[in-house]
Parts: C-alpha cells; sequence; structure tokens
C-alpha cells in the first residue's frame, strides 16, 4: 500500500472546499435543490412605520383637488396605485402639521406620523369627499413554500371633519380598511390571486361621539415564489363629505405555525391535542407575544366549520361527538398577540394558517335499544327534515 502526502497547496485547496460547505453561521449548506431555509429578522417591510423623519416620503402625480394643488407625498419604499381618480396621499405630520418636525394633532397609533389617504375635494366643492380607491404596495423578497403573516393598523373617519355636521356618516355608507397579500407577487390589487381582510367600521360608533379609534387588521399567507406582495388599501365607495383615512405600523414576519392531533380514548371522550410555535421572527422584535388558538371540528352533517373554542391558550380540550358512528375532522389555528398591557405599542396581532385537518371516525356506542310501546301509544310524526347538528 502507497500513502501519497498532499503538498501544501493541496491541502489549502482542501480545506477551501470544506469551508465552503459551511455557512458563516457555522451551519451546513443545503445542497443544491433542497428547502431553503429563511433566515431570522424581526421585521420584513421597509419603512411600515411611514415616519416621514426616519424613512421619508417622495413626490408622486398631483391630484386633481381644487385646493390641493402640489405632488402627492408617497412613503419611501412603496409605490401608490389607485382605480379611478388618484386622492390626496400624505405625510399625515406633514400635511397637518406643514413639516416633520412640526406641530399638530397627527392621527397614528404609533411614533410620529402616519399616511394619511384623503377624499378629493373633501369639504370645498358643491360635491365634496370624491369616491376613491388606493392601495400602497410593497414587493418582499420571501422563500417560496413559507407562510408570512402581516399586522397593521388603519383608521378611516367617513363623515369625519370639524365642519357642520360633523361625524354624520349615512347608515349605509362605510369606508372599507383592506391589508392583503399576492403571494405570487404581483401588483395588480384587483387580481384574483390577492388574499384579502376587510374592516368596514367606522372611527366613531352610531352616536357620532364614541370613538372606535384604531383598528388592526392580519391576514397570513403562503409565498408561491420568490417574491410576496403586500398591499394596504382604503377604498371609499361614496360621496360624502369629510372622508379620509390613516394608515400606519405595518409589519410582516414569518407566521406561527400549529399542529393538531386526536385521538379516542377507552373513554369515547375525543381527545385533542395541539402545539404551536411563534417561529423565527417574532421573538426578535422584543415584545411578550404568546400563542393563542382557535379549533374547529367538521361533520359532514353540518356542512361547515364549527368554533370549538376561540382565542384560547390551552393546549388540549375533550370534544363529544353528538353523532358516533361516523368521521369528524378537527383543526387549529395559532395566533401571536401580546397580553394586554405589556410588550411593544401598537399590539401586533400576527395569526397563522389553519392546520390541515385530521380525521378521526368516532364508533357508535353500544347499549340496549329498550322495548317499543304498544302500538296504540306510540306517536308516528311527518318527517320534515333532518335537523340534527353533529
Amino acid at each position: 500500500m502507497h500513502t501519497r502526502l498532499c503538498s501544501p497547496l493541496v491541502l489549502a485547496l482542501l480545506t477551501l472546499l470544506a469551508l465552503a460547505q459551511t455557512s458563516l453561521a457555522g451551519e451546513p449548506i443545503a445542497p443544491t435543490g433542497s428547502a431553503t431555509v429563511p433566515p431570522a429578522v424581526p421585521e420584513r417591510l421597509l419603512a411600515g412605520d411611514f415616519e416621514c423623519k426616519n424613512t421619508g416620503y417622495y413626490d408622486g402625480d398631483v391630484p386633481d383637488d381644487l385646493w390641493v394643488n402640489r405632488p402627492n407625498r408617497i412613503p419611501n419604499s412603496w409605490v401608490l396605485t389607485y382605480t379611478g381618480s388618484q386622492p390626496v396621499v400624505d405625510s399625515a405630520r406633514i400635511y397637518f402639521a406643514e413639516r416633520c418636525d412640526g406641530s399638530a394633532h397627527v392621527e397614528r397609533i404609533s411614533g410620529e406620523d402616519s399616511v394619511l389617504m384623503q377624499a378629493r375635494d373633501i369639504e370645498w366643492s358643491s360635491e365634496p369627499g370624491k369616491p376613491f380607491d388606493a392601495s400602497l404596495y410593497q414587493q418582499v423578497e420571501v422563500v417560496s413554500g413559507t407562510t408570512y403573516s402581516l399586522s397593521g393598523w388603519m383608521l378611516t373617519l367617513c363623515g369625519g371633519s370639524n365642519t357642520a355636521p360633523r361625524n354624520d356618516c349615512p347608515a349605509d355608507y362605510y369606508m372599507a380598511k383592506l391589508l392583503g397579500m399576492d403571494p405570487t407577487g404581483g401588483t395588480d390589487p384587483t387580481a384574483p390571486t390577492v388574499e384579502w381582510v376587510e374592516n368596514r367600521r367606522n372611527f366613531v360608533q352610531a352616536d357620532g361621539v364614541t370613538r372606535y379609534g384604531w383598528q388592526n387588521l392580519q391576514i397570513a399567507a403562503t409565498a408561491q415564489g420568490p417574491t410576496l406582495t403586500v398591499f394596504a388599501r382604503i377604498r371609499s365607495p361614496f360621496r360624502w363629505h369629510g372622508n379620509h383615512g390613516f394608515l400606519d405600523a405595518l409589519s410582516l414576519v414569518q407566521a406561527p405555525t400549529a399542529t393538531l392531533t386526536a385521538s379516542l380514548p377507552a373513554t369515547g371522550t375525543v381527545s385533542l391535542r395541539w402545539t404551536g410555535s411563534l417561529g423565527p421572527d417574532i421573538p426578535l422584535a422584543g415584545g411578550t407575544h404568546r400563542l393563542r388558538y382557535n379549533v374547529q371540528y367538521w361533520h359532514d352533517n353540518n356542512q361547515r366549520w364549527i368554533d370549538l373554542l376561540q382565542e384560547t391558550e390551552e393546549e388540549s380540550t375533550g370534544f363529544t361527538a353528538a353523532c358516533p358512528g361516523s368521521t369528524y375532522r378537527f383543526r387549529v389555528q395559532p395566533r401571536a398577540e401580546q397580553p394586554t398591557g405589556t410588550g411593544l405599542s401598537p399590539n401586533q396581532r400576527y395569526p397563522g394558517l389553519w392546520s390541515e385537518p385530521v380525521e378521526l371516525f368516532v364508533p357508535a356506542t353500544g347499549g340496549d335499544p329498550g322495548t317499543a310501546p304498544p302500538a296504540a301509544e306510540q306517536l308516528f310524526l311527518p318527517i320534515v327534515g333532518n335537523q340534527r347538528t353533529c
């Protein structure tokens, strides 16, 4: 047997080859074609806080407004898109206080600024508050097959102004706040690939005084390619004076996850257990997020998912089948949220997706069916339909 000693050059090449198989963090690099594990970061959006002092704004087009005759200001890293006519869009701080360090009442949920979207001719024409439908969007680099969670805050003021009559939004009018995600990375908010969550609550209750205030919207989606698009949208479909709204504090992270198991012990009561994870991103933000769960079940007789538990921090429960001798399905959805009064502000709530349903056949229980009463004592009723809920 011959032994060949390596020269210093060969040893150096072998060392470089070995290092090439290891990441800077000391973890092996995934071989070509395998799934890539996305790195953890506390925030995946750019300029999601819309602060004019920090991330700034750039000039867009001049809206067709009788009073506002300067270019719209669009937050950096975001693109404005709209259908129909362009509304007034601006840094709320600059609009109301005239500069980034100006002093004035400015609606926002965090920091010192937010984005204003305002109907054209909001008060100053014979037809104030023109309808509008506008979105800010941002494309984000993601890992295909990974689920992401979007949380954001909006405030809409239908009929909201300091002129008389004030806070007088008609009962059948509304302004819609929407957060959306396009898992394919498209930029058209009207595309069928965009998944939306919507909130139509006005800033005050029907009495025109009691304030609802800022609303948190949340949604989760699984990326279908290397890019995912986030949309923040306000749709004001009715002409009414004072119509305007604000967007603030958008946040995108890898979504929390949960899995569920179902078993049938000898007692006959279904045992449901689930576990969850906050994911890699959420803990890096430094908040106090904990998982809450929604649990649902399905039976073919019902033809719908029925809530079993909502917003629970428990990780197990029992379930008694109303229709033994048939199959049930169960699923769980996680949501990360900070306990009230703790952690970071605002309280971003990050939902995950529903887990894959788990099927379980629940056998019929035995027992003596009993003895039928005499025919004269039996009561016969027509069958009008199966109203049983399983």
